[in-house]
Order: C-alpha cells, then structure tokens, then sequence
C-alpha cells in the first residue's frame, strides 16, 4: 500500500520456542500468535484476569522505565558535574555513552540491565518518597490515553473485562473506563470501575465479588497517592492484601500479561505462589512479548513452574497493546451505543488509497505521507546476458573491479547505468545499451530493482547521505562530512532539529561490535521502494534507524539477540506519534523536493548521466486532507 511506513507485520504460525539460551534447561512452549489469544478470548472473555505492565501505556506517550533511568541518572550527573541538565539529551548516544561509562554498575548504581536498575536509580536520585511522588507527577501530567486503552475501558464497562492487575502509577485506564461509562451508561447495569491501591486495599478483599467488578489493583500504588512504591526494599514484600487478590482470582481465570517485563521480584514471586496453587489459571497463562526468544531469566522460570504444574502456558507474539485491543473488539459482541462509542475511537484506515491532490486555495493537506511520485526516470539502460555466474560471484567481481556503478543481476542478465568497458570486464560479455520506459509498471524484477536502487543512488547524491544497497533494500542513509556545502548544512540541521538531535553516531561499548571490532555506527535513514496507483509510480520512504551490522563468530549458535535492539526501540517510542511521524516524513520530503518545486535528480557522476539520464520526483506527496 502507499503508506509502507505503516505497514503491519504478518503474524507468525504456531511454533516451538526455546525459552533461555541454556539448552540444557531451555523449556520448549507454545509460541502463538495474536489471532490465537483473540479466538480463545472470545469465547470467555470473562475468564481472563489482565496484568498490564508499562508497555501498555507506551502508546500514551509515557516514558519507559530505561527513558525514566536515564533522566533520573543524568539529573544526579549534571549535579555531580557542574552541568546544565537541559543541554544533556539522553538520546545523543555521545551523552549516553558517557552515562553508562560513568553509571553502568558504578558510582552508586547497578548494571544496566539489571532487575532492579530502574528502582536503584529512583533511589540514587530521589530518595525522599514525597519527591519520587512530585517527579510522576510531572511526567504523567497532561498524559491522555491511547487507543488501545481507550478499547480497554470500554471493554471493562461492556462486561468483558472484569479484574485487572497493574504495575503502572498512571491513571490512563481509570480515565478511559471513566470516558467509555459517561458516553455508554446503560443504567439497568451500571459497571463502574473499581479501584484497589496501597491505599484503598480494602477494595481487594472484595476481588471475587461479582458487586466489585470491574476492578483495577495497583500494585505499586497510584501517583495521586501518599504510598508509591519504587525502591527494591519497598517491593521485596508486596502489599499482602493486594497479593492475596490476585492469588484467590487465579483459581477461577486464566490470566494474559501484557507490556510487562517481569523485572518486579514481589511481583513474579506473587505470580509463581499462585501458580503453585491447585488449579491455578484454568483458562491458561499467556505471556504477551515482542521478542518470544528473549524473555527475562524471572518469567522462563516462572513458565517453567506453570508447565510443570499442568498450566497451559504460552508466549504470545505481539507487536503493540493497541494492535490487540483493535483485534478483541472485533470479536465483542458489543450493544450498538458501545460499538458506536468504539467506532467513533477509530481514525480512518491508515493504509488506503487516496487521490492525488488537487491544488487550491480554500483547502491544505494536514499530513504529508510517505510517498513522492515519480515523473521521470532515465530511458536508456545497460543490458549483458550472464551465463554461469550466481549472484555471489557477480557481487565479488564487483567488488574487485572497483564498480561504482549501478547493476542488478537478476534472471540471467544484468541491467545497469555504468562504464560499459567494467560492466563487460565483470560479466565476461559486451553489454549493450537499450532504450527502456521504467515508469510503465510493468517491469521485470530486475528493472524494478534497478529503478529503486537509482533512486536510492541519486536521493542519496541530492541529501547529505549515502546509499546502501542489498539484495532485499535500498537504503538512503544521513551522513555527515566535513565538507558539506551551505545548502546540505541547512538540510542536515532540519533533520536534526526533526529527530531532536543527532542523526548519526556510533553506539558506544556493550552494544556490540562490527567486523572491524569496533564500535557500530548507527544512522537516521529511510528504505526505499517503488509502487504503481493510479497509473503512475511513487517512491515510498520508510523511516527507520539503522544500525551498523553486528559481527558474530562464526561458532557462534546462541541465538541472535542484537544488543541494541533496546536501544533503537527506545529511541523510537515517542516518534510513533502522530505529531511525530508527520515532523519526520515532512523533514524527508522537504528535503528531497524542497520549496515545493519538481526536483530533477541526477544518476551519480560514476553512471554517465548525460548518456542515461536521471529521475524527476514531485514535489507533493499523496495527502490527508482536512475532514468535512
């Protein structure tokens, strides 16, 4: 579809998923995927408790517990260093680099990683529980809920949600049930929501009474209130009445964890001595996580116990909180004021075709998409037969004959813009110069290859970037020299001020290294591809951050977990909004045709683009338009 960058992942079929990297203690489980939890939902939905940990609440924009850890700790650097905490931005990986080196399982505080990294933190910087209270109170200020848990509340009103458990201070769901019971009160059955914290325990007792439900328990209490807890010593020992709750419910429900990450000792010791009950969790346990091979140490061995106990245990693939509440409400059977209500949370389709725009006067475009078209594209190309040369081979005497060029083997021959001399050389034949229309849309893979990776060379020549080419992808990513001229200067400065701060780099120790064993470079960058509508192409940009492969030794059959995984997830939890996403696409677009003029872009020097000629991408974008 058009918008590429919000293209969805397919969901994974049923497997087998080794849990832990020892294979001698690795315990194999059920690997599903969401539609899976969904259907099983469905039909019982009340037989599920919920426990709902901070990835539920990324969407909302609040910080994860690492984006918290780092603020907290380069507040107590700044202190300890004479610094200006604002001019310290945690995203810079230079001024992270320099926070790990200095706080990384030293000077006060545990390794990162660590379980209780987040509470050691809290601990170093603010000691005092009055000040850990005014300091949720400043980040959660203001925060409204997302999507996914604006569903959730209306599910909790409708009757299909009735206890859930939570780890977060927030009160985003207290505030989408409240939202969800004022637009849909059905009077005869009024499901008001109950709350149980440290300070109102005596809710909890009532968890098995069908008069309390639905009911939400906060574990660590609530950030309006004057008990929280954040300190290891002050979770060591959960609230006994609180851990009780959730001990007498898993005797009657399955249980489904979400956006949890099992880093709570009390909390995982409180689930494993209800699992350890007779007939704990009859409708099951399932694990909610985005990475099914990489689950804590703490909750392997809690599915651990749960398997040998006879609980039906799963892991659940699961990409965010929002993708699955969207998936269970289609499955409620909803009254028709709740599933207007529901309707009415939902934007249009993110993935849909829309009609070029048309200029006037009267009326803007509100979101620039991911998506320039392309009026121009050269009309000549390099074409040789190959005979006996796999794609391997071809790519090694590219490399050893210095080409520079832009080539694509594909069905036994290779097209390509170049010095036809080293093209001949390379494939053992005389290439011959052909005239081709690439904007036909109806190409070979080959063609379409090479119509992408141009595009990729000359974007690339036109940004201050490079362009970086595989098999599968045409990458443009930002680089910064030396000598870069005024006008790339001025690009580059607004593409940082668009991703708040740096836009390349190096990660830095702990997070691997590349083939070179040094440390990986990392860049803002875009994947580029080319799509038919409306009987004319469009080049797509995607938006990501790449890193710099990791380099592994070659015995090594652990499996792959990339260390800066974290990392780049991190980097981009609050870019997943909407603002946030339009200030990155426009920064792209902009700069790729800026001043809203055709921009005529030319094959790099090494492909004579005076004998092939080169691209012309519009300067408008397909748009969102204002609503009616």
């Amino acid at each position: 579809m058009l918008s590429a960058l919000l293209a969805r992942r397919s969901p994974g079929s049923a497997c087998q998923a080794w849990i832990g990297h020892d294979p001698v203690r690795a315990l194999s489980v059920d690997t599903l995927d969401q539609g899976d939890f969904v259907r099983a939902w469905a039909v019982q939905p009340r037989r599920f408790a919920w426990l709902l940990g901070a990835g539920a609440s990324a969407s909302a924009g609040l910080r994860t517990a690492n984006q918290v850890r780092d603020d907290l700790l380069l507040r107590v650097y700044a202190e300890r260093h004479g610094l200006i905490r604002q001019n310290l931005n945690a995203n810079d990986p230079n001024v992270r680099s320099v926070l790990t080196a200095y706080f990384d399982g030293r000077n006060g505080m545990v390794p990162f990683g660590s379980a209780d990294d987040y509470s050691c933190a809290f601990k170093l910087a603010l000691p005092d529980e009055s000040a850990r209270r005014s300091y949720l109170q400043g980040i959660l200020k203001g925060c409204r809920p997302s999507f996914g848990q604006r569903v959730f509340g209306a599910l909790m009103t409708a009757g299909f949600i009735d206890i859930v458990t939570t780890t977060n201070f927030d009160d985003l769901i207290e505030q989408a049930a409240a939202e969800s019971y004022t637009a849909v009160n059905d009077v005869s059955d009024p499901r008001r929501l109950y709350v149980a914290a440290l300070n109102s325990v005596d809710r909890a007792r009532r968890i098995l009474s069908a008069e309390s439900h639905p009911l939400l328990v906060k574990l660590h209490g609530d950030f309006r209130e004057s008990s929280l807890k954040n300190l290891t010593e002050e979770l060591v020992v959960q609230d006994q009445v609180l851990r009780q709750s959730v001990q007498d419910v898993s005797r009657s429900v399955g249980l489904a964890v979400v956006g949890y990450s099992g880093r709570d000792e009390s909390v995982m010791e409180m689930l494993e001595s209800s699992t350890l009950l007779d007939s704990a969790w009859p409708a099951g346990l399932w694990w909610f996580t985005r990475e099914p091979g990489r689950l804590p140490e703490r909750v392997r061995r809690l599915l651990e116990i749960a398997a040998e106990r006879g609980v039906a245990s799963y892991l659940v693939a699961l990409e965010t909180f929002d993708e699955l509440m969207a998936s269970l409400v289609l499955q409620a059977e909803l009254t028709d004021d709740a599933r207007t209500y529901i309707n009415g949370l939902q934007s249009a389709s993110r993935v849909a075709d829309a009609s070029p725009p048309v200029a006037s006067k009267r009326s803007y475009p509100i979101i620039r998409y991911n998506a320039l078209p392309v009026l121009a594209a050269p009309t000549s190309v390099l074409h040789a037969s190959l005979s006996g040369i796999d794609n391997e081979e071809f790519r090694r005497r590219s490399k050893e004959a210095g080409w520079r060029g832009v080539a694509v083997q594909a069905g036994g021959s290779v097209w390509g813009w170049g010095d036809p001399e080293q093209l001949a050389r390379i494939v053992g034949t005389t290439p011959e110069n052909v005239d081709i229309d690439l904007l036909s849309g109806d190409l070979e893979p080959g063609l379409h290859a090479l119509l992408v990776q141009g595009l990729a060379r000359s974007v690339a020549s036109w940004l201050p970037a490079r362009a970086r080419t595989t098999r599968r992808d045409a990458l443009v990513l930002l680089h910064e020299w030396d000598d870069l001229s005024e006008s790339r200067q001025l690009t580059l400065r607004r593409f940082k001020k668009a991703y708040d701060g740096q836009v390349t780099g190096h990660l830095g120790k702990g997070r691997g290294q590349n083939r070179l064993a040094e440390q990986r470079a990392w860049a803002e960058a875009a994947r580029l591809h080319v799509e038919w509508r409306w009987g004319a192409p469009w080049m797509i940009f995607t938006p990501f951050t790449w890193v710099e492969r990791l380099e592994r030794d070659e015995d090594d059959d652990s499996p792959v977990v990339d260390p800066a995984a974290d990392w780049r997830r991190e980097r981009w939890v609050q870019r997943k909004q909407n603002e946030k996403w339009a200030s990155i696409i426009d920064v792209w677009a902009t700069s790729i045709a800026p001043q809203r003029k055709d921009v005529s872009l030319r094959l790099p020097r090494t492909c004579d683009p005076d004998t092939f000629g080169g691209f012309t991408l519009g300067a408008f974008s397909a748009h969102s338009w204002r609503s009616a």
